[in-house]
C-alpha cells in the first residue's frame, strides 16, 4: 500500500515545488509553529519574568497600548501595567509622560496583530496586556519569520538557481542553525525577527526582477525596508549600507538618477517622523540619545572572545551555522569578490560593535540576539558555498548534508528547551551542556 502511494507523494512534492505554490509549505510551517508558540507561551504566566512582553520587549511594545489607549500620558497607566511590562518602560508622573528608550519601529510592525487582539477583546476594554494580545504578537512574529525565510529563498533562487537540496540546507542553517527561530518562537516582542523580515524583503526586492529593470513597486519595497530597519534599530544602518551596496552591484543604473536618493530620503523622513514627534513630546528635543549611560565603552578593548565563544550568549555556541561563514565567504570571494568584500566588512563591523558595547551579552537571551537580522546575509554566503560544492563535488555535498542537518536539529531542540537566561559565569560550560542533554533526555536528577 505504501509503495503504491509513493507516486502520488512524488506528484504532490512536484506540485508543491512549482514556483507559484512554493509559499504553501511556508504557510503550513508558519501555522504549525505559531500554534506551537501559543501552546508553549500559554504555560508562562503573564507576570512571569519569562513572559514575552516583559523587560526590553515591553519597552518596544508600550508604543501600542501607550499611544492608542493613553496618548503616551502616564496619568492613566496603572502600576500593575508597569509591572506587566517588566519595567521595560518608565512613567514620568511629574510631566505626565510614558518613557521608553526604544524606537517605535517594532511596535509599527506589530500593529496589525495588536489591532486584531483589540478587535477580539474589544477596543480599549483591556490594558493591552491580555493573553489574547500575547497570542496575537506570538502569531505575528512567527509569520514574519516564515515570510522572511520565504523571501530569502526566493531571492537566492533568482540570484543563482540551484537544487532543492541546496535550498533545504541553507534554510535549515538560517532558520535553525542560528538563533533566528528563538526570537520568533520564544521572544516574539523583541525587534530582531522584524528586522530579519525587512532584510529578507530588501534582498528579495533586489533580485526579484532578474530578467529586466527593477519594478517601481519592488524598488519602493526595498526603500521602505531600509527605512524601517533604521527605525526598528538605528544601529542596523550597517545592514542598510550593505543592502545598498548589493543593490548597486545589481542595478548600478539606479544610482545615476537623483530620484533614487530623493525617494529614499523622503521615505526615511516619513518613517522617522513619528519617532521625532515622540522625542519632542517627551523630551522637548527632536533628536535624543535615549539610552543614557549605555554606550560603546569597550571600543579600545573589545571583548571578541566572549562575543564569539562564551556559553553566556556567545555567537557560535548558540548559532553554530556561523562556523561556516569564513569558508562560505572564501567560496563567495572566488565568484563574487565585491559581494564577499561587503559581507566581510559588514560582519567584521557587526562583531566589533557587539564586542564594544557596554553589555556585550545583551542581557537574557539565546546567543547574540542582534545577529538575528544579519542571518539572511549569512544565507547569501552559504547559498553560494553549498551550490558550488553541489555542482563540483556532489559526493562531498551529500556527505556534509546530514551532518549540517543534525547540528541544526540539535540547535533547534536546544532553543525549545532553553530556560531564557544564562545565570552562570561567562565561561561556565556546564549549564550550556546540561541544556543540550536535557533537550533530548529530559530533566537530569542533579
Amino acid at each position: 500500500m505504501v509503495l503504491k502511494s509513493i507516486p502520488y507523494l512524488q506528484q504532490a512534492w512536484q506540485w508543491l515545488r512549482a514556483p507559484s505554490r512554493i509559499w504553501i509549505p511556508f504557510l503550513l510551517a508558519a501555522l504549525f509553529f505559531a500554534n506551537a508558540s501559543i501552546q508553549f507561551n500559554n504555560r508562562i504566566g503573564l507576570e512571569d519574568w519569562k513572559s514575552d512582553l516583559r523587560a526590553d520587549a515591553g519597552g518596544y511594545y508600550i508604543y501600542l497600548p501607550g499611544t492608542i489607549h493613553h496618548g503616551m500620558k502616564a496619568a492613566t497607566v496603572s502600576d500593575s501595567m508597569l509591572w506587566k511590562g517588566g519595567n521595560g518602560f518608565q512613567l514620568d508622573r511629574t510631566k505626565d509622560r510614558i518613557l521608553t528608550k526604544y524606537t517605535y519601529g517594532t511596535a509599527l510592525m506589530q500593529l496589525p496583530f495588536y489591532l486584531t487582539a483589540e478587535a477580539i477583546e474589544g477596543f480599549g476594554v483591556t490594558d493591552g496586556w491580555t493573553r489574547t494580545h500575547h497570542r496575537a504578537i506570538e502569531v505575528g512574529a512567527v509569520l514574519y519569520w516564515a515570510a522572511g525565510s520565504l523571501l530569502l529563498l526566493l531571492a537566492l533562487r533568482r540570484w543563482r538557481p540551484s537544487t532543492t537540496g541546496v535550498a533545504l540546507i541553507v534554510l535549515a542553517c538560517v532558520a535553525f542553525g542560528t538563533n533566528s527561530f528563538y526570537y520568533a518562537f520564544r521572544s516574539a516582542s523583541y525587534s530582531h525577527v522584524y528586522s530579519y523580515f525587512l532584510v529578507a524583503l530588501a534582498l528579495y526586492a533586489i533580485h526579484a526582477d532578474r530578467s529586466g529593470p527593477i519594478s517601481v513597486l519592488r524598488l519602493r519595497a526595498f526603500q521602505v525596508a531600509c527605512a524601517l530597519l533604521v527605525v526598528v534599530r538605528p544601529i542596523d544602518g550597517l545592514a542598510v549600507l550593505a543592502l545598498y551596496a548589493l543593490l548597486y552591484f545589481q542595478r548600478p543604473e539606479l544610482f545615476r538618477s537623483w530620484r533614487t536618493y530623493f525617494d529614499q530620503a523622503l521615505i526615511a523622513l516619513i518613517a522617522v517622523l513619528p519617532q521625532l514627534l515622540y522625542w519632542r513630546y517627551v523630551h522637548g528635543s527632536w533628536l535624543v540619545y535615549s539610552y543614557g549611560d549605555e554606550r560603546f565603552t569597550n571600543l579600545a578593548t573589545p571583548l571578541f572572545d566572549l562575543v564569539l565563544l562564551s556559553p553566556q550568549n556567545g555567537l557560535l555556541p548558540y548559532s553554530p551555522a556561523f562556523f561556516l561563514l569564513p569558508v562560505a565567504l572564501v567560496f563567495l570571494f572566488v565568484q563574487r569578490w565585491r559581494v564577499a568584500l561587503v559581507l566581510t566588512v559588514m560582519f567584521a563591523l557587526l562583531i566589533y560593535s557587539f564586542a564594544a558595547w557596554h553589555a556585550w551579552h545583551f542581557g537574557c537571551g539565546y546567543g547574540m540576539r542582534p545577529s538575528v537580522e544579519y542571518t539572511p546575509f549569512l544565507g547569501v554566503a552559504l547559498w553560494w558555498m553549498f551550490d558550488t560544492v553541489h555542482r563540483r563535488w556532489p559526493a562531498i555535498f551529500h556527505g556534509v548534508f546530514p551532518l549540517v542537518a543534525i547540528v541544526c536539529f540539535v540547535n533547534y531542540r536546544s532553543m525549545l528547551n532553553y530556560g531564557g537566561c544564562f545565570v552562570a559565569e561567562h565561561w561556565d560550560w556546564i549549564p550550556y551542556g546540561r541544556n543540550l542533554v536535557e533537550s533530548f533526555f529530559g530533566k537530569l536528577p542533579i
